[in-house]
Parts: structure tokens; C-alpha cells; sequence
């Protein structure tokens, strides 16, 4: 009776293929600060220092050259790469022929696997922005208007941030039923102003818009939540808002990626007739400045 093997996924064949859906996939992570590369070396503890705001300069006396000092008091911020999570796959071994023969079909199994680790790391992200320190305009029962996007700008204007390095996350409903139908962006649309200056998709006010259905995660409506109340609460990011870095797990192909790992399928009774498998990661996130992040509240 030949012998069964289980040579299909395998780590050095697959790892860098569902890497890449991983990645691809991500749509939160991509408006925030990735510190993976820190923990190429390994490690699970990330020190991040908080450079302040508050450097002005000063008259110099021209006679001596003498300039007047100021103490650096910054701290630090630790990101810890404390979360494990993963998915599994179980294939029969009834169905592993066919999978054999179709590199298409295993080339789905991977987009799958890709997919669900970054939509779960894209709502853990947003998650973050609903701390009750974070700045909120708009309301849960009123229709998102062109002058509270406004002022959510010009609060992180005031504040210093720099306004093309940050970041609108929408929820899709916001942004297609909102934005969208907002005259003025329609009229530029229309007319060629620069109001939108690269496509109604990508930009508002020369702000890219990221459009992910992950704001809609969570079911509660508390400030933990991703809605509030019975509406979306959108995000206007710095960058440096938020960071996180994936962590190395042993036993993986490439550096700060997604492990997977085959192995016979095994049931509460006994062995099952297949084989698992799982795809995993590590990583870990932080809210690292919550005065660069606006809560943008829209009707659902």
C-alpha cells in the first residue's frame, strides 16, 4: 500500500506566496508607522523614542554666539509583539488529489489564508483609534458634513501635524454615500478643480482617502468600538499615530512574515484522513500619539 505524504504546502514553497496576499491585502497598516524591520534580530520588546513638538528657535548674540538651551525631557514608548494569531485549512485526503493538480486552486487557499490575518490586523489598527483621548467631531445621528472634515483638518493643522502625511480611513458607505455627494466635490469632478487633484478616489483636500470595511469590525458602540453609536467612526492619521511591527516566529521562511506549517490532520477521536494547514503570525501594536489622530463620526 503506498505510503501518503504530505509535500503539498510547504513552508519554503508557500510562506513567501501568502506573505505577499498578506500584504496585499492590508489596507489600515498601510497609514501608520511599521517598525517590523526593528525586530529583524529578533526580540519582542520595541523602544520607540517620542520626539517633542516643542523645539523653537531663539536670537543668538552676535558678539559671543551665545544661545540659550533647552533640556531634552522626551520618553519613550514600548511596543511590545505580544499577539499570536493564525488560521487552519483542513484538506481531506479525498479532496488532496484535486489539489494536487490545480496550482490555481492551492493559489486561492493561500489568498484565503492571506486575507483573513490581515483583515484581523487591520481591525486590531483601527481599534486603536477609538481611544477616549482621541479628538471626535461629528455625530452618530447626523450625516457627515464637508465642514466637519474641515475641522478635523484644521484641529491637526493647529497641532502642528502635517496634513500630506496623514491619512482618511473611510468606511466605504462615508466615503461613496458622503463624500461623494458633497456638491462641491461633485462640481470638481465635473469641472476639472483641484479639489480632488489625483481622482475622486484617492484624495480629498490632498489627503488619501483608504477605503476599508474594517471600520465596521466590532459590535458594540462603546469608545473601544469601531462605530459610535449607530454610525462609522472614521479616522483622519498622522502616521505616526500609530505603530506596529510583525514579529519572527520560529521555523519561518522569510523575516517578519506569515509561518506555514502542514502536518496530519488529527480529530477529537483520533487521526483524520487529511492534512492541516495553518498559517500564522506574530506582531504587535501601539497608539503612540493620540493627539495626531482625529475620530470622524458619520450616520450610518
Amino acid at each position: 500500500m503506498p505510503t501518503q505524504t504530505f509535500a503539498i504546502f510547504t513552508p519554503q514553497l508557500w510562506s513567501p506566496r501568502i506573505n505577499f496576499f498578506l500584504k496585499n491585502k492590508l489596507a489600515a497598516a498601510r497609514a501608520f508607522s511599521d517598525y517590523s524591520d526593528e525586530a529583524m534580530e529578533g526580540g519582542d520588546r520595541i523602544n520607540i523614542p517620542s520626539v517633542g513638538d516643542g523645539f523653537s528657535a531663539t536670537a543668538i548674540t552676535v558678539t559671543t554666539g551665545a544661545i540659550t538651551g533647552a533640556n531634552i525631557s522626551d520618553t519613550k514608548s514600548t511596543l511590545l509583539i505580544d499577539s499570536w494569531v493564525g488560521n487552519k485549512l483542513i484538506i481531506t485526503d479525498f479532496q488532496l488529489d484535486q489539489v494536487k493538480r490545480s496550482y490555481r486552486l492551492k493559489e486561492e487557499y493561500m489568498m484565503a489564508q492571506g486575507y483573513a490575518l490581515a483583515k484581523a490586523f487591520d481591525s486590531v489598527l483601527i481599534r486603536l483609534g477609538h481611544n477616549s483621548a482621541i479628538t471626535t467631531v461629528g455625530n452618530s445621528v447626523t450625516a457627515l458634513l464637508s465642514t466637519t472634515i474641515e475641522r478635523a483638518m484644521a484641529i491637526l493643522s493647529s497641532r502642528g501635524v502635517v496634513l500630506n502625511e496623514c491619512s482618511f480611513l473611510m468606511h466605504p458607505q462615508t466615503y461613496y454615500r458622503r463624500i461623494l455627494g458633497v456638491q462641491k466635490y461633485y462640481d470638481a469632478s465635473q469641472f476639472g478643480k483641484p479639489s480632488l487633484p489625483q481622482g475622486v478616489i484617492d484624495y480629498l483636500y490632498g489627503v488619501p482617502v483608504i477605503v476599508t470595511q474594517q471600520i465596521t469590525t466590532a459590535t458594540t458602540a462603546s469608545l473601544s468600538g469601531q462605530r459610535a453609536g449607530t454610525g462609522w467612526s472614521n479616522l483622519l492619521a498622522h502616521k505616526s499615530a500609530i505603530a506596529y511591527a510583525f514579529g519572527n516566529i520560529p521555523g519561518q521562511d522569510r523575516v517578519n512574515g506569515v509561518r506555514l506549517t502542514e502536518r496530519p490532520s488529527s480529530g477529537s477521536t483520533g487521526a483524520n484522513l487529511g492534512i492541516e494547514v495553518i498559517a500564522d503570525q506574530a506582531y504587535g501594536e501601539l497608539l503612540l500619539n493620540s493627539s495626531r489622530l482625529i475620530r470622524i463620526l458619520d450616520k450610518q
